[in-house]
């Protein structure tokens, strides 16, 4: 692809991000200003030239500017996520004094709203150390300095991620992949994938570059070499965008990483990156100078249709004989169109054909092929896995260091399973198997359904974690 790059000097720039539009329309960039104004970047919608780009009028002011490189949209809460400097220091160490640091939101409304502060532990002596990155159902990941921590945008609980120091430095940068369900980390010469499940031993894997070694090499693995990485942004494709030193880079979903433009940033000070309405990449500069970069392939891909519209697509897919047969309480019978199978999925069930189901799901192709069991067996339908092989088969992914994909996949899948009678054993499990993510899940969804879990294992919870007991109980005691 064709890379181009302009420069736009907006006045005191500190920020910038893009979150959803308020009321439905294209996406809206904010850009977050050093007086504490926070403005829509105008001319950047989807289809309009990011050369007319400019600052709209102000949606809000914030008491203190945020801290460099903390904006981050949580599409979980709908909100912007940043840090700001607390009013004193926390003291010193070494001659260093530590720059207390706590985090607050922007809603949808423009309202602002504090959230962890001390009392979380969030505290840095260099304010570009917190780098947040948002992770699944309202998880924000903070970088700081050789520490990852964990914010629970629902209840503002902070953990530390054990496990997780780099060699000889600290990390700079963080990214979600949601594609593949992974924490990345980088300092400024290594990139790392980093698990937040399972065993604490071998949490960080060195993905591209060197802990020791600081040039700009192309390649994969160890053979790639980063100058010096100032920012990660993932975009579709498994893809990541890489701001390191003057250049853009990019590694792609194997591990390759390629040089994409040279010297496009000049001061090679980067704040923020984001992909803008217009499907341009902006990158704020520490000067205030917004950088757009035009040409590529980087727009989200089409979201997924809601449940109405994947039930039309799935009745227009099935042969109509099948969904007359079906008639919509999916048990199967002889006069199934060929072809045709009856999907069932908890207590809904539907038909499709066997080559759809086999063009897009590799499970399935095995299984419904000639000596894949499906037909052997006789059986009228496909059925999902029974919830409870989900345990197991979530400890073994951990156990096999299996891409995290797979294990957040899981792990969504247990959240999904817990029932008012089963949340206090799965909490339990999820804290002995060392899944943070799975346990703050199940800690949410006990507050909520607060008046009818069965308090029978409260006592076995606190016996087995004690940790989690006391958790549950100060989440209850907020509400």
């Amino acid at each position: 692809m064709a890379l181009s790059h302009r420069t736009l000097t907006l006045r005191a720039a500190r920020g910038l991000v893009v979150r959803p539009r308020p009321g439905g329309g294209p996406d809206q960039a904010l850009v977050f200003l050093s007086d504490g104004g926070v403005h829509e970047l105008m001319g950047t919608e989807d289809g309009a030239a990011g050369a007319t780009a400019r600052l709209g009028p102000s949606l809000t002011t914030l008491a203190a500017p945020p801290l460099l490189t903390s904006l981050a949209y949580d599409p979980a809460s709908d909100a912007v996520y940043f840090a700001v400097p607390c009013r004193s220091a926390a003291g010193g160490l070494g001659g260093l004094a530590f720059q207390r640091s706590m985090f607050s939101k922007l809603d949808a409304s423009n309202r602002i709203s504090d959230m962890a502060g001390w009392e979380g532990g969030l505290y840095s002596n260099s304010i570009s150390a917190l780098a947040p990155a948002v992770g699944s159902r309202g998880i924000l990941w903070v970088a700081e300095r050789k520490s990852i921590r964990r914010l629970d945008t629902h209840s503002g609980e902070v953990t530390t991620l054990e496990g997780v120091e780099p060699l000889h430095t600290w990390w700079q940068n963080l990214a979600w992949d949601p594609a593949a369900g992974t924490l990345l980390a980088a300092t400024s010469t290594a990139l790392c994938r980093v698990r937040t499940e399972g065993a604490v031993e071998g949490r960080v894997e060195l993905v591209a570059g060197r802990w020791d070694i600081d040039e700009a090499v192309d390649g994969s693995g160890e053979v790639a070499r980063f100058k010096d990485i100032t920012g990660m942004l993932p975009v579709p494709g498994g893809r990541l965008l890489i701001a390191d030193g003057l250049d853009l880079r990019c590694m792609d979903a194997g591990g390759a990483v390629t040089t994409l433009l040279r010297g496009c940033f000049p001061s090679g000070e980067y704040r923020q990156m984001a992909i803008l309405p217009s499907g341009e990449l902006g990158v704020m500069m520490q000067n205030g100078r917004l950088v757009l970069v035009s040409g590529g392939d980087w727009a989200s891909p089409v979201p997924p249709p809601p449940a109405a519209t994947t039930d039309l697509l799935l009745s227009l897919l099935a042969p109509q004989a099948a969904a007359e047969d079906a008639g919509g309480s999916g048990s199967g019978d002889a006069s199934v169109a060929p072809g045709t199978v009856t999907v069932r999925v908890g207590g809904r069930a539907f038909p499709a054909h066997r080559s759809v189901l086999a063009a897009g799901s590799e499970y399935f192709a095995r299984l419904l092929a000639p000596g894949g069991g499906f037909a052997e067996s006789g059986a009228a339908e496909l059925l999902t896995p029974p919830p409870e092989l989900l345990r197991p088969t979530a400890a073994l992914a951990g156990r096999l260091l299996m891409g995290g994909g797979a294990v957040a996949a899981l792990t969504e899948r247990l959240a999904a399973a817990a029932t008012p009678a089963s949340v206090l054993s799965d909490l339990a499990w999820a804290d002995a198997h060392g899944m943070t993510d799975l346990a703050g899940q199940l800690r949410a969804y006990a507050a909520r359904k607060r008046k009818a879990v069965e308090l029978d294992g409260l006592e076995q919870l606190a016996e087995q974690s004690p940790k989690q007991a006391a958790k549950l109980m100060k989440a209850l005691a907020d509400l």
